[in-house]
Parts: structure tokens; C-alpha cells; sequence
């Protein structure tokens, strides 16, 4: 069992807890434990809901502050505390509303779980039954279903207008692909990701590797699904529309309609780091002697925890980021690398004055610890702003929304879908396509794209030869490696096979 399978989300451990969805599972289980969960369950729910409304209200979103900061501050101006706040004090901010009675009622329609009789709703059901929510929530969620695609049809309906958010964000590691490993072999998730390009949304991958202008580096750890969109012919309007944030929200990349990946101009008119400077922690308002005097407070952490913990791994430091890892063939518990990203979260909190209190992320990857300068709120606000979109238009999905993860930042700028793997993300992205245009991704019409409402494909033009396609293979072995060498994913050197990590 690989390690990343075997992280848990119910831990008992206080930082492997999430506030919000353990109180709504001890509300629950009253329920159950009385067997009235089919009566009142649904009741519980929006009950849910309008502690949230009332949240929302009470404080506002405010996306400069973290999710816990931005909560505190406002209820205080305000005067007035949320009873969602008293209840859980733990718990951030809310960009939409979420319609968890009719998330609830789908979920249970699927998965019966409230005629189970002795086993209660768990953690993870919660937290799907909120991803569920979230996504109705961004694609404007009516109370019913659009029409689905019919399956043969003389005379066509117009197409549904497509209601989906303007931008997703994703995480990599464990969201889009493996965990250390490359997008490989998925032509599902594929073609969810080329659906949505083809249906106006805005897809940026916000990964914490950080192989600073090096596209190749990048696009090597995303050939599978580049491979995907140039089998399907996506058009250059279609590309420009996925991007890469590097190093959190480091390094920004773009999709060039021959399918590789570019930098994008930072600077000067149109550059992203000048059109973002507006904002307070955008990385062109960082000093180099702050990101210096930051990277050494969290390198000189690291190297002492390796030390005291007798961790057989290795402290390496890039451009803007140290990180902690594995000795070949030894890999770092779980514990440890919880105890390192703690340790250096305490550090940098102590001495923020020092290095002008640039935003940063320190956090366990599953496998390794990392310090970023920056975060994946700040990548996220930078791709808002640099695409001029709201917040509550966009969505963030990841896998590590615990305080030792390095998804929990987004949380203060978009709302967020929390995903333990790619199956998982696949799931998100085919009900996220269905809510917002009845598009299903388990059909494929002409182009390899889903048929849409009426026998069409929603704003997706037909394949430019006028036939078929067939699918193709997505098998990344060969393409990884070169002359018997594989890309080292913590570095991105290339080393001799036998030395990269499985």
C-alpha cells in the first residue's frame, strides 16, 4: 500500500481533523443513533444551509486574509459572531451559498445511505455530499437537473446554455495524477479536462513543483493529457485556455495551440506579474532579501529536524523553495513529515517580521516536506485577477485541505472541492459538466467530445477531417524516459531509471 493511500482524513490527531465536517458528522449521528436519519436528515441539512447563509452574511468574504483571519476580523467589525462561528470555531469562509439538503437527497438517492442500520454517515460522506454542493453552487444550481443528451434524435433542441464556472483550478500530485507520478494513462479524466476548455471554462493546474521556466519540465509531467487535447483537435482558443502556475504561484505558464506549454510574460504591459501587483502579496512586491531570509529560517528548521529525528532524507533548496526529502530507497513517516511542516509553520510564524511576512506554505506532500515562498491562495488570486473573475466563479480541487496541507490556502479566495485521488476528481468534473450543461462525459459524438443537449456538442466544433476519432493510448513509459533516464519529479534532473522513485 503506497503511502499516500494510506493517509486518512479521520485521523485523531488535531491537525488531521477538519472542524466543520466533524460537527456535522456528531449532528448526524444523533439522528442515527435514534433511526430517524431518513425523517431528519434532510432537515438537518438545511439547517446546514442557513447556518451558512447566516455566516456568509455575518462575515463576508475578504480574500487578502486567510480563511481563519478574514472570519475572525470581519465578525468583529461587525459586531456580531455567527452562530456557525460559536458552533465551530475553526471554521473559515464561504463564497457561495450551498445547497447541501439537494446535494444530501442526490447523494443519498445513489448510495442509500440513510437505510443503513449500523453504520452512521462518515467523515468522507460529508465530505463528498459538500463537493457536491460546492459544485451545484458554481454552476448555478436551479433545483432541477438540465435535460440530459438524447440518445437519437430527427429534431434536435437547441443546446442548453452552458452555466459552469469560469475557472478550475487544480492541484497535481493525487488530484490529477499519482502521487510523484506523471498524468498518465486516464482518458476519462482527459476528456472531463477537454470538455470543459471546449465549454468556455478556464483550467489552471496550481502545483507546488517548481521547475521555474523550464516548460519541458512541465509539460513532461503532463504529456498524456497535452497527447489527449492534440488528438482531439482542440483550437488555439481552446488552449490559450489552460494554464500552469509553478512553485504555488511562482511561475506561469500557457498552452500555445501546438500543444507545449510557454511562459508567460511577467512583465511590462500584459505581464502577469505587473497586471497583479495590485495585489498585496503578489510575488511583485516580494524583495529578494525577504524570500532570501525566509528560505533560510525554514532550510536551517529542516536540516535540524533531520537531524534530531534521524530522518534519512536530504534538505535541497531551489529558487523559492526548500524541501525535505526521502534517501533512496527509504521514504519519511508520516509523523515525521507532519512534525517537519509543524516545526517550520512555527518557525516562520515566529519570525515573519523578519522577512517582511511574505506569504508562504509550509507543508507535508505526502512523501516529502516542502516550504514554499508563496502560496496557493496567492496562485489562485493572481489567475483571478490576471483573467479579471470572480471568486465565487471559480473553483478549486485538491486533495490536501488539512493545515499541514498545501491546498488549505485556497480556501481564503475560491470555493474548494476536497478530493483523496484522481478517481475522485473525476467524479467531481463528470457531475460539475452535468450540472452545468447536461454534458455527459461517458458519451462521445463525433471528435471524441460528449454529445450534449440536442445531439450536439456545446460550443465544440466538429473534428476537422469529418470523422471519428478513435482513442488513443496514453501510455507514458516511453515518454519518460530518455536514453534509460527519468525525471527526478522532487529536482527535475534526469537520473538513471533504477534511482526514481516508483
Amino acid at each position: 500500500m503506497s503511502f499516500s493511500s494510506r493517509r486518512r482524513n479521520y485521523m485523531l490527531t488535531s491537525h488531521r481533523r477538519d472542524g466543520l465536517i466533524e460537527w456535522m458528522k456528531s449532528m448526524l449521528h444523533h439522528s442515527f443513533v435514534l433511526d430517524m436519519l431518513t425523517s431528519t436528515a434532510p432537515d438537518t441539512f438545511s439547517h446546514f444551509e442557513n447556518l451558512i447563509s447566516e455566516h456568509r452574511l455575518l462575515h463576508p468574504v475578504n480574500s487578502s486574509l486567510s480563511p481563519s483571519t478574514s472570519s475572525d476580523n470581519l465578525g468583529a467589525v461587525k459586531g456580531r459572531t455567527s452562530k456557525l462561528k460559536q458552533l465551530v470555531p475553526s471554521v473559515g469562509v464561504f463564497h457561495t451559498d450551498l445547497p447541501l439538503r439537494d446535494a444530501f437527497e442526490i447523494y443519498d438517492e445513489k448510495y442509500g445511505v440513510t437505510k443503513r442500520r449500523h453504520v452512521t454517515v462518515s467523515f468522507n460522506e460529508i465530505r463528498q455530499i459538500l463537493n457536491l454542493s460546492q459544485v451545484m453552487a458554481v454552476c448555478g444550481w436551479s433545483g432541477t437537473l438540465p435535460p440530459p443528451a438524447p440518445s437519437n434524435s430527427d429534431t434536435p433542441d437547441p443546446p442548453q446554455p452552458f452555466t459552469g464556472p469560469d475557472l478550475v483550478t487544480f492541484d497535481g500530485d493525487q488530484t490529477l495524477y499519482s502521487d510523484g507520478g506523471n498524468f498518465e494513462s486516464n482518458p476519462k479524466l482527459a476528456r472531463a479536462l477537454a470538455l470543459m476548455l471546449k465549454n468556455g471554462i478556464s483550467i489552471a493546474v496550481v502545483t507546488a513543483a517548481g521547475y521555474e521556466y523550464d516548460a519541458a519540465k512541465y509539460t513532461l509531467r503532463l504529456s498524456g493529457l497535452l497527447k489527449y487535447f492534440k488528438s482531439k483537435q482542440l483550437t488555439s482558443e481552446e488552449c490559450g485556455r489552460f494554464y500552469v502556475m509553478g512553485g504555488e504561484c511562482n511561475y506561469l505558464l500557457r498552452l500555445a495551440e501546438d500543444y507545449t506549454l510557454g511562459p508567460v510574460k511577467e512583465a511590462g504591459p500584459g505581464g502577469w506579474v505587473t497586471s497583479t501587483k495590485h495585489l498585496k502579496d503578489s510575488p511583485g512586491n516580494w524583495s529578494e532579501p525577504a524570500v532570501t531570509k525566509l528560505l533560510d529560517i525554514a532550510e536551517k528548521c529542516l536540516k535540524e529536524a533531520v537531524e534530531e529525528m534521524k530522518i534519512r532524507g536530504r534538505v535541497i533548496r531551489k529558487k523559492r523553495a526548500v524541501g525535505l526529502i526521502p534517501s533512496s530507497p527509504s521514504s519519511i513517516s508520516r509523523e515525521n513529515l507532519d512534525e517537519c511542516a509543524l516545526r517550520v509553520q512555527s518557525d516562520l510564524y515566529a519570525g515573519s517580521v523578519a522577512f517582511d511576512n511574505l506569504p508562504y506554505c509550509a507543508f507535508n506532500g505526502g512523501s516529502d516536506c516542502w516550504v514554499d515562498v508563496g502560496n496557493k491562495r496567492v496562485g489562485v488570486e493572481i489567475l483571478q485577477a490576471y483573467l479579471g473573475l470572480e471568486p465565487s466563479k471559480c473553483l478549486h480541487v485538491g486533495d490536501q485541505f488539512l493545515n499541514t496541507g498545501n491546498d488549505y490556502a485556497a480556501r481564503g479566495c475560491a470555493p474548494c472541492a476536497w478530493i483523496t485521488s484522481p478517481v475522485e476528481t473525476t467524479y467531481i468534473l463528470k457531475r460539475l459538466l452535468i450540472f452545468a450543461g447536461g454534458v455527459n462525459i461517458d458519451e462521445e459524438g463525433v471528435n471524441g467530445s460528449a454529445v450534449g443537449p440536442g445531439g450536439v456538442s456545446p460550443k465544440t466544433p466538429r473534428n476537422r477531417a469529418g470523422s471519428a476519432s478513435t482513442e488513443i493510448d496514453l501510455d507514458e513509459a516511453a515518454r519518460r524516459s530518455v536514453g534509460g533516464l527519468v525525471m527526478d519529479v522532487y529536482t527535475g534532473e534526469m537520473v538513471p531509471n533504477k534511482k526514481q522513485r516508483t
